[in-house]
């Protein structure tokens, strides 16, 4: 496990999202509230990029099917995707963003 910088061209407000690419996965920064999440930018259910999505308070909404996760934990809140979206830790040192993978 390694920590690497996340570099934004600005600070995300809360409810906003940001996709960024670690080594070879595909993850993306969200912002809700006062904290920062790290995960898989995928549906587990189809595959299809959440980059795009909609945020409706704490979960991404897969617009293909209709798949819901809590951004909070990856877990998936409404159907059809079954299987948690893979979550990093994720800290804040001296205002910048690392992301551990």
């Amino acid at each position: 496990m390694s920590w690497h910088r996340i570099l934004l061209d600005s600070p995300l407000a809360p409810g906003e999202k940001v996709p960024t690419r670690i080594e070879d996965r595909e993850i993306l920064i969200c912002r809700i509230e006062d904290d920062y999440f790290a995960l898989a930018s995928r549906c587990t259910h189809s595959a299809w990029p959440l980059a795009e999505e909609v945020i409706e308070g704490t979960e991404i909404v897969c617009s293909l099917h209709g798949a819901r996760f809590d951004i909070r934990d990856g877990c998936p809140t409404g159907g059809p995707a079954r299987k948690p979206l893979a979550t990093y830790p994720i800290e804040i040192r001296e205002g910048e963003l690392y992301v551990s993978i």
